[in-house]
């Protein structure tokens, strides 16, 4: 694809920013813009999340943009790849020349997506659950079935069952990804969980939130925003910054593969499967090609799952895979390297691309050791970023 993506900005993370998410929005695409040199002016597309309250109008007025495209993505956790797969298609197709994607939200001190609460309505005196975007609604809501974590947690035992896992070999993995990605935080000044190391007794001790589910395998709610600059490629050749080219690209759906469902396959499943080798094919890559991987991690059992569907474990074996070499740096591909959703921050994905730009760059504060290309993947949507 003729499109790369040339800078990269994010605020501090934190738990209070005690700022607006408009504001925040504009310190990351600052930072985006400084990175690679870009003027603000000269910007003339922008994709953002459907669920940002910070919209593109908000932007413009900021940066004083006339914009010749914008789009939005739905579902959260599944916009950070198909974020890149607009605007690499505005710029390939001549619609745009540079695009910025970001996210911004303050994701613990105003809206909490991983809480129940946020799935209640009162009418006429009552409190009627209704089971929010996540689990599907009318279908789960009404029996308890009301936030992210628990539906993950499903998911985890589902895989357990279909792996034909023990319970110890099931949080073992589970166990060995948090604290892989905690080890990670350790080397980046800008994680949440910096300063604040994880080992087995920690993990263990952590209280349950939906078994076999710990506080620990879920995604930490965070302030903060997170942006990316994406150009053509001669725009790309004459910026300040190394860029980075996007190899391939997908915004995938089918039936049931929204956010988070309980009633289609896991997301190790055949087509997921069939997605990624389309994806890899594209790229012209095999998975062991992968330099690092930044897979979607609101739980732990999300990258247990996105391993075996990109490629990176036999399917029902991730689990074995992660008992014998972990995600860390010595993983055959190391996996979320900033710490991710779990110790880093939750930026809905959108930090995630950041770090395998760094990768790709060889900034990292955990860079691996070998080159190639960086997989980015959430669900049915994936890029791949090559240097």
């Amino acid at each position: 694809m003729s499109a790369a993506v040339i800078g990269i900005g994010q605020t501090a993370y934190s738990r209070a920013s005690q700022r607006s998410e408009w504001s925040l929005a504009v310190e990351a695409v600052e930072g985006a813009l400084a990175d690679c040199g870009i003027s603000p002016s000269d910007v003339d597309g922008l994709v953002r999340y459907s669920y940002d309250s910070v919209d593109e109008a908000m932007l413009v007025r900021s940066f004083g943009w006339r914009l010749r495209y914008y789009s939005q993505t739905g579902y959260g956790g599944l916009g950070a790849p198909t974020a890149l797969a607009h605007a690499a298609a505005a710029v390939t197709s001549g619609q745009a020349r540079i695009v910025v994607c970001y996210r911004s939200l303050n994701g613990y001190s105003r809206t909490r997506y991983g809480r129940a609460e946020r799935s209640f309505e009162s009418g006429g005196g009552e409190l009627v659950a209704r089971g929010d975007r996540a689990p599907s609604g009318a279908f789960a809501g009404p029996y308890g079935l009301l936030s992210p974590g628990q539906v993950m947690a499903m998911w985890a035992r589902r895989y357990q069952w279909e792996a034909g896992i023990a319970e110890q070999d099931l949080v073992g993995a589970l166990a060995r990804i948090a604290m892989d990605q905690r080890t990670y935080a350790q080397r980046n000044p800008a994680a949440v969980m910096h300063g604040r190391p994880l080992d087995a007794a920690g993990y263990l001790s952590g209280r349950v939130i939906a078994t076999p589910l710990r506080i620990f395998d879920l995604a930490l709610e965070t302030d903060g925003a997170a942006a990316v600059v994406v150009a053509a490629t001669d725009v790309a050749r004459a910026a300040s910054s190394s860029p980075v080219h996007i190899t391939a690209v997908m915004a995938g759906m089918f039936a049931y593969a929204e956010s988070i469902a309980i009633y289609g396959e896991l997301r190790n499943g055949p087509t997921y499967r069939a997605l990624a080798r389309e994806l890899f094919s594209v790229a012209g890559i095999q998975p062991g090609d992968l330099s690092a991987a930044m897979i979607y991690d609101a739980t732990s059992i999300s990258v247990l799952l996105g391993m075996e569907a990109y490629g990176l474990a036999r399917p029902g074996a991730g689990w074995r895979a992660v008992l014998d070499h972990g995600i860390g740096s010595a993983a055959p591909v190391p996996v979320n390297t900033s710490g991710g959703h779990l110790s880093e921050a939750y930026v809905h994905g959108m930090n995630l691309v950041v770090e395998a730009v760094r990768q790709c760059r060889g900034t990292s504060t955990a860079q691996v050791q070998r080159s190639g290309p960086v997989l980015v993947s959430s669900g049915p949507s994936a890029v791949v970023l090559s240097p």
